[in-house]
């Protein structure tokens, strides 16, 4: 026997996916809003930027011009005296000119703390110090530049742009190219029956940045170490000028005894040298080009050459 017994129904409320999602993503944002209203605020938080502080960027901002000014300064000054001070005293160029200088960057932090008060060389960081150096020696070396060249000074020695043997009479004036055999700074020249008919000269291309005036050549010509002549032209020389000229111009047979003579200019100036007749046997010739320069004395320092005369076979 079977009993039929009747229980309520409860119906239940279904919710679809979809709106369970949205519901959720709601709560989310709420949730994170009341916990960033907790938080402090600061500027910019929202992307990332550090709070900024008028009064700190303005301190930092006077320390850089502080160091600015004192490395623009110091090296200016350097320059000073390397080249009044120093240099005059030195002769000639050495390690020291840029040495000296450029050992001083070392010390460049302690200058800043040594000069600046507290406050602000506590400020500087190993970017200031790198800035600090590259000021200084750019500052430095643009300052010694123009000091050391003209007009203020000149410690670019004159040079030969090139030189040249020629003879003024005889047949070696018409075949000295053929007669003359060089090797580096030993030179052949055969003559007939072993003595020349004319002079030999000396011929100088001289090349300067300023003044070639204020040059004086020295010229030796030694044989059986007799010297047989010692002779110094000045730059305001017209006769030795003249002479160049003269036998440039007359077409003869010119030999350059340069190994790399240099493309000529127009402010290059010729002196002529005369040395004189020749006969069988061997010569040291030597030239040398001074000039009083500024701060110290230039030269070209001595060029010596061989010269031996044979008589032609």
């Amino acid at each position: 026997m079977f009993i039929w017994v009747h229980l309520p129904v409860h119906t239940v409320p279904m919710v679809d996916v979809d709106t369970a999602l949205k519901s959720a993503a709601i709560d989310r944002r709420k949730a994170k809003k009341d916990r960033d209203s907790s938080k402090p605020k600061r500027p910019g938080g929202s992307v990332g930027i550090e709070p900024f502080d008028p009064e700190v960027f303005r301190t930092k901002e006077i320390a850089d011009t502080y160091s600015m000014w004192l490395v623009l300064i110091g090296s200016i000054l350097t320059a000073l005296l390397m080249r009044f001070l120093i240099m005059p005293g030195m002769g000639e160029p050495g390690p020291l000119l840029w040495l000296l200088p450029l050992s001083l960057v070392l010390v460049l932090p302690t200058l800043h703390r040594l000069i600046l008060p507290d406050e602000i060389s506590d400020l500087y960081t190993g970017g200031n110090w790198f800035r600090a150096g590259m000021l200084w020696i750019f500052t430095w070396l643009s300052i010694s530049i123009v000091l050391v060249n003209p007009p203020l000074a000149d410690i670019s020695p004159p040079e030969a742009a090139d030189v040249f043997l020629v003879f003024d009479e005889g047949e070696e004036s018409e075949d000295l190219v053929a007669r003359l055999d060089r090797t580096g700074y030993d030179i052949d020249i055969s003559i007939e029956e072993g003595q020349s008919e004319g002079s030999m000269w000396l011929l100088l291309n001289v090349r300067d940045n300023v003044a070639v005036e204020d040059c004086s050549i020295s010229v030796v010509l030694v044989k059986n170490e007799q010297i047989l002549l010692n002779s110094t032209i000045n730059g305001t020389d017209v006769n030795s000028i003249t002479d160049y000229d003269d036998l440039v111009s007359e077409n003869r047979s010119i030999v350059s005894i340069l190994d790399a003579p240099l493309s000529g200019r127009t402010t290059d100036v010729g002196f002529a040298v005369d040395l004189g007749t020749f006969d069988t046997g061997t010569y040291e010739l030597r030239y040398r080009i001074d000039q009083p320069g500024n701060p110290w004395p230039l030269t070209t320092g001595d060029a010596v050459y061989k010269i031996q005369i044979l008589p032609s076979q």
